[in-house]
């Protein structure tokens, strides 16, 4: 992916498989997991679900996420 490129949201599993973006947003987790954005704020801010605050932005890192859940990578 390029710079100068805007991503797709990610929102189901397969999209994520296929992508090689290292880091998701509150909104992309909480369509993969079925859940609310602001369900996902509250878990990274308890610490239950991995992330960090950017300034107003909230961003998952995308290994961290799968090691969290017990999800392994597909094979390729």
């Amino acid at each position: 992916m390029s710079n100068n490129t805007i991503a797709r949201p990610i929102t189901t599993w397969a999209e994520l498989w296929a992508s090689d973006r290292q880091v998701l947003n509150r909104v992309e987790v909480a369509a993969l997991l079925g859940i609310d954005a602001r369900t996902v704020t509250s878990g990274v801010e308890s610490g239950s679900i991995p992330g960090l605050r950017i300034g107003r932005r909230i961003l998952i890192p995308r290994q961290p996420l799968l090691d969290a859940l017990g999800i392994s990578e597909p094979a390729a």
